[in-house]
């Protein structure tokens, strides 16, 4: 182009205008071309989308024999689905004496137009009963020879004195009963309906279809068969539509596709009919269930959150709003930790636990940071409820009586409260199991940082026992004082501490170095001068809890190896 341009600049005059007329011509020829390529490959779109969305037609894309593709009418005539059988044959389910002829089909010849292969086979689904298929292939990518898009129909078993091999279904057969199904062509007048159908259309509109009437015909004039016709207007524009409609107790659901012929023209539409009451009585059952509880929900006088698995707030009840002063508008879609009620090592015992209690378990005994600034002494209980998608947990703050305020403080606990509270070895597994799996789903940074503190057995025998709980209860502080908000502290054993962390193995090395630091200039002891030795670990994908913790282990043990007093990042 810059050459054309150059020689552009040394024409002069008119030529130069009849050069640039030239070339924008050229360029005006492109954009239409593009434009033309655009609305090609729309359309083309919009084929494929009308034969996924066909609720009659099995759409497959096969990649060296193997299914990497079904819709939802497949799934439902095979009796599985592919995540849980990944990679299927299709040969797999060809009954005997037809394999041959599948794998036939299955390779493609370049001399073959698209959707010229074609074969009616029987298999065996998974409930162990023969069924047919009507099966075309075309090419799905062009640089991929092995990759086919199939489109099958269930037909009818052949008559006893035809030939099985071969036989197509060129309309819907009117014997199956089962199938609510009709075609009908471009100008609407129904050519093949099934015995299903005229059932439905009886039941509906209280008369019986025939054959060769419009399909426009069927409902009712009038505003009352206006959606009805919409939709198959819908359809033979080349779109997918779908209707509900109310008859005899019974609610159905009407779906309209268009149908196109092996080039792409489009042949007509078909209707099918779905009965859907149980299925809506079921819903309507669950939202009537789902509506008294929020009711009863709403009106628990104790402060109760319903919260998904990673800790988001769903819902709150009116006594959560009155006692914490956050509405439901700002509590949903955060964490008690990012409303600052509890830190976020808390959150995370919490849902370790809402895994392992019972409605009477005893929960777990918090403080919470009320915005008012007042500090709450509160019992949280959790509890998982549903299953698969709908799991949810739900929470219940019981708020502790104020034994300061009564004068009935244990002096035990007084003397003591921080060392009472320390996180133990068992919880730190069970929130590590927890924070592994959110940061596996949700593909977010997870470092472990291991502590031990340098020489403690030495420095344990110089101690009596007072000495050595003080000591531990000062050197829990001191660490629980240096770790971010977010990050959960817990003691593994007698001088070893583990630091769970949001972030990347560097960032968390270069805390462990902060920490190692501190712990170094740290004067909890006259004449003592204290050392540490540290191992960080960063969560990889598919990396288990104990692998985890493994790597972080190793890397402890190169930084004792290496004289103490470092931090190791395990690579």
């Amino acid at each position: 182009m810059s050459e054309e341009f150059e020689k552009a600049s040394a024409i002069g005059g008119n030529d130069r205008i009849a050069f640039l007329q030239r070339k924008v011509n050229r360029l005006e020829n492109e954009v239409a071309r593009w434009k033309r390529e655009e609305s090609a490959l729309r359309d083309i779109e919009r084929r494929y989308l009308s034969l996924l969305e066909n609720p009659l037609l099995i759409l497959m894309v096969i990649s060296g024999g193997r299914i990497v593709f079904l819709n939802s009418v497949g799934e439902g005539f095979f009796g599985f689905s592919l995540r849980e059988r990944p990679r299927v044959m299709l040969t797999d389910f060809a009954s005997p004496g037809f394999c041959s002829s599948v794998e036939d089909l299955l390779k493609w010849e370049e001399e073959k137009e698209p959707w010229e292969k074609r074969l009616a086979f029987p298999v065996r689904v998974e409930d162990g009963k023969e069924k047919w298929l009507d099966v075309a292939v075309a090419p799905a990518d062009l640089a991929e020879e092995d990759t086919l898009l199939a489109v099958a129909m269930e037909i009818p078993p052949p008559d006893e004195g035809s030939g099985r091999e071969g036989q197509n279904a060129e309309k819907i057969t009117p014997a199956a009963e089962n199938i609510s199904a009709a075609f009908a062509e471009e100008d609407g007048a129904i050519s093949s309906m099934t015995a299903g159908f005229i059932k439905d259309v009886l039941l509906i509109w209280n008369r019986e279809p025939v054959s060769g009437e419009s399909l426009f015909d069927l409902a009712p004039g009038g505003d009352e068969g206006l959606p009805f016709r919409l939709a198959a207007e819908k359809a033979l524009s080349g779109d997918w539509a779908e209707i509900g409609h109310e008859a005899g107790g019974k609610f159905f659901t009407l779906s309209f596709a268009p149908v196109f012929s092996p080039r792409g023209e489009l042949r007509g539409i078909s209707l099918a009919i779905f009965d859907k009451t149980e299925q809506r009585k079921a819903e309507r059952a669950a939202r009537a269930g789902e509506e008294k509880f929020l009711k009863r929900f709403s009106l628990v006088s104790d402060p109760g959150m319903i919260v998904a698995e990673d800790g988001r707030i769903l819902d709150c009840n009116r006594a959560f709003a009155d006692r914490t002063g956050i509405d439901q508008e700002r509590a949903s879609g955060s964490t008690l930790a990012e409303l600052g009620l509890i830190s976020q090592g808390e959150l995370s015992s919490l849902l370790a636990s809402s895994k392992e209690s019972l409605p009477e378990g005893p929960g777990i005994r918090l403080r919470l940071n009320l915005p008012s600034g007042e500090g709450l002494d509160a019992l949280i209980s959790a509890l998982t409820s549903g299953a698969g998608k709908d799991r949810v947990i739900l929470m219940t703050i019981k708020v502790m009586p104020d034994h300061k305020a009564a004068g009935d403080r244990d002096p035990i606990q007084e003397k003591k409260p921080e060392r009472a509270q320390i996180p133990g070895r068992e919880e730190f597994l069970k929130i590590l199991s927890v924070e592994t799996e959110t940061a596996e789903n949700s593909r977010r940074p997870l470092s472990l940082i291991l502590i031990e503190i340098d020489g403690f057995h030495e420095l344990k025998s110089s101690l009596d026992d007072d000495e050595m709980s003080r000591f531990l209860d000062d050197f829990y502080q001191s660490l629980k004082e240096k770790i971010q908000p977010g990050e959960f502290l817990a003691a593994l054993g007698e001088g070893e501490y583990s630091i769970l962390t949001k972030a990347g193995g560097y960032i968390a090395h270069r805390a462990a170095e902060k920490v190692r630091a501190m712990i170094f200039h740290l004067k909890l002891l006259p004449e003592v001068r204290l050392s540490c030795s540290l191992g960080v670990s960063e969560f990889r994908s598919e990396m288990t809890p104990e692998e985890f913790m493994k790597r972080a282990s190793i890397a402890l043990r190169e930084a004792k190896r290496a004289g103490g007093n470092r931090a190791v990042l395990a690579p």
